[in-house]
């Protein structure tokens, strides 16, 4: 709570000033439950080990796709010429598509990581909130009874 312009004097003084008019005062406040709902929704599997992504890394090199065929005989022969009459035509787009494709897969590599490690900060951040609240607590029940 650094970063937060809150003066626990202030605040335990208005606290004084409300039990003063209403009688007593709050005693052991501690944060709601909400923050152990919070961790507990959290568990999730990493976006990285998503099973669509994962095909995605295993799926995107089309090199095997775009070797020659491995056949004998006429039959082979017949192959091997189509395949090099038919990527003759359009292996220049096949290169690109495959250079798109490897970026893609690199682009939404970084992105789930991001995003995972975007989690696992924002987890941190709640917990360290939630600690500074029960710090601050203390600190008021600790000084509202003075």
């Amino acid at each position: 709570m650094g970063e937060l312009p809150l003066d626990a004097r202030q605040v335990v003084d208005e606290l004084r000033a409300r039990r003063q008019e209403a009688g007593s005062a709050p005693r052991s406040w501690v944060p709601s439950q909400s923050f152990e709902q919070t961790f507990e929704g959290a568990a999730r599997t990493p976006v990285g080990l998503n099973v669509d992504l994962q095909w995605l890394h295993e799926h995107w090199d089309l090199s095997e796709w775009l070797a020659s065929p491995p056949a004998r005989g006429i039959k082979g022969a017949a192959r091997r010429i189509c395949h090099r009459i038919v990527l003759a035509a359009i292996g220049p787009y096949l290169g690109k598509l495959q250079d798109y494709l490897a970026v893609n897969v690199r682009a939404v590599a970084a992105a789930s990581r991001g995003v995972d490690d975007q989690g696992a900060t924002q987890l941190r951040f709640i917990g360290a909130i939630r600690h500074d609240l029960i710090d601050f607590a203390h600190h008021v029940d600790e000084h509202l009874g003075e």
